[in-house]
């Protein structure tokens, strides 16, 4: 029997994996739809062309790879026990969110090129960067060990001054400042010891 945890992500994965193409195929027909209309009323070009042609074929082809190998690796079978198997969670991080990433910024390029042109196509320019400062952020203990003044840890920030309260001394607790002002005063309370 599958415990609750593997339940969920096969129920959550099946439930992706189900609006994935739905969704694809909604927002290229939609996309399309758009560049249609806009063709016959505007008279602009209906595909992209260029660059942006090029970054919209490779959107698509990863795209459509990126389902293929979230079908594969995002199904849920049963072994021959009958148990529940989930190869992965389709909504862990690391590489699969990166996926997901991909995915989502093809859709908005895709739908925005056709409504508010091919510049949003410069959007995917989000996807690289965003992997360089993750690499970085991994990379980064790695280079402190060979760059110590670039990225190693800095030199600790020197204490500032306790706030002397009432004429303490440094290094005095106020108890200790409160007792030495009775002190001064004459207060019997205060019992002086002398070494």
């Amino acid at each position: 029997m599958a415990n609750a945890s593997t339940k969920r992500i096969a129920a959550a994965n099946v439930k992706l994996l189900k609006a994935l193409p739905k969704n694809f195929y909604m927002i290229n027909v939609l996309a399309i739809l758009v560049r249609i209309m806009k063709w016959k009323v505007y008279g602009r070009q209906l595909l992209p062309s260029g660059f942006v042609g090029f970054l919209h074929g490779l959107g698509f082809v990863a795209s459509m790879f990126i389902w293929r190998w979230f079908v594969e690796i995002g199904t849920p079978t049963r072994n021959a026990k009958g148990d529940l198997r989930v190869p992965a969670d389709l909504g862990s991080s690391g590489v699969v969110e990166m996926a997901w990433d991909v995915i989502h910024i093809t859709w908005i390029c895709t739908l925005g090129g056709a409504l508010l042109g091919n510049w949003v196509w410069w959007l995917t320019a989000l996807i690289p960067c965003f992997a360089a400062w993750k690499l970085f952020g991994v990379a980064k203990p790695f280079l402190g060990m060979f760059l110590p003044g670039m990225f190693g840890p800095k030199a600790p920030k020197e204490e500032a001054a306790p706030a002397v309260v009432g004429g303490a001394q440094p290094g005095e607790s106020r108890k200790q400042a409160k007792l030495r002002a009775r002190a001064e005063k004459g207060d019997r309370r205060v019992q002086s010891v002398r070494r």
